[in-house]
Order: C-alpha cells, then structure tokens, then sequence
C-alpha cells in the first residue's frame, strides 16, 4: 500500500514539474474570488473561494454541515488551501476555454453538534475541471479526495483512520475509514481580476 501511494505520488510531483509552460500560460491568474457548494462525505456546505495577486495558492473558507444522518447533525468550518501544479487547457466549448487541473492541498475542519465534535487535518487533491469565459469569469468542478491524517473527536483520536489509546469499547483498535479518506465534490465559479 505504502509502495502505491509513493508511485502516485512520485507520477504527480513528475508531471507537475515536466508541466509546458504553455500550460500553465493559457490558464486565468491573478487575484480570485468565488463561491461553491460542497458534498460528499462526510460534510456538506458553501465555501468562500480565493486567490491572492503573486500566491500560487487557492484559499477557501467553508461552512461545514452534516444534515443528511439525522443521527449526526453539526455544523462548522473548515479551511483549505490548494497549489494547482499541473493546468492543462482541454480545447474550447462554446465561448468557454476548457480547462483541467491538479495539485496538492491541505484541509482542515471543526465541527459541533448536540452530542458530538470533531476536528480534521489531512491532505487533499483538487482534481478540477474549469470553464472560462473570456478569461475572467470561471465555472469549476472539482472531486477532492482528503486523506485524514489527523481526526479527534468525542470518541478519541485517530491517525491516518487508526483510533490510538483508551477510547470507548466502540472505537478502541479500531480503523475507521470514514476517519480515514474524505470525499468531497464542489461545483461553484470564479472571478479573476
């Protein structure tokens, strides 16, 4: 498993770095300010998106929520910040410019409910597909699995999905995926300045 997960990670830091600069110069940059909506497992919720003038990095802010498990309803936030490495133009659709990226990011959130708190720090990997109109305005989807490095929660915490010391006789030695991989989907748009 370890061997799988350096060869892909091996395969991605290659093609970010063998990336044409043509690439990367056909793709919006600059300052960004955008809004999306997220799902997935195991949150839902808005996210305020942006990009700084000069920073490689795209921030986002979000609202987190579980509302669907009646059993588990929070809310919270969460933070994100993703380094797009490898931009690819797709062709054109329309008046639109299509585009595909990838990179590397950090995510993490906290949530509260009634009986339950959580708090999440992982690695993610935006992997979006984007439609700009005339270089200014972006329309984006983007699936973002999260590798959960770190969750603590009412139970205990766990690492990489592994529940470490004394918990309840529900969670002790026990891995749990669901602490392990997040998934995520966001749809949502883009202004660059």
């Amino acid at each position: 498993m370890f061997k799988k997960i350096t060869l892909v990670a091996a395969m991605i830091l290659v093609l970010a770095v063998a990336m044409p600069k043509k690439a990367e110069a056909a793709y919006s940059d600059g300052a960004a300010i955008g809004a999306s909506l997220f799902f997935g497992y195991p949150n839902q919720g808005l996210t305020l998106v942006g990009q700084f003038k000069g920073v490689p990095l795209m921030f986002g802010v979000q609202a987190v929520a579980n509302i669907v498990n009646s059993g588990y309803q929070y809310f919270g936030v969460g933070l994100t910040m993703d380094w797009w490495g490898l931009k690819i133009p797709l062709g054109k659709a329309g008046e639109s410019d299509v585009h595909f990226y990838l990179g590397p990011g950090l995510a993490a959130d906290t949530a509260f409910g009634s009986y339950y708190w959580s708090i999440n720090a992982g690695l993610r990997m935006p992997i979006g597909f984007s439609f700009l109109i005339k270089q200014k305005w972006e329309i984006f989807l983007e699936p973002a699995p999260v590798l959960n490095v770190l969750h603590a929660d009412s139970y205990g915490v766990s690492l990489l999905g592994l529940y470490l010391g004394d918990t309840d006789g529900r969670h002790r030695n026990r891995w749990n995926f669901g602490h392990f991989l997040h998934l995520t989907f966001q749809f949502g748009f883009r202004y660059w300045f």
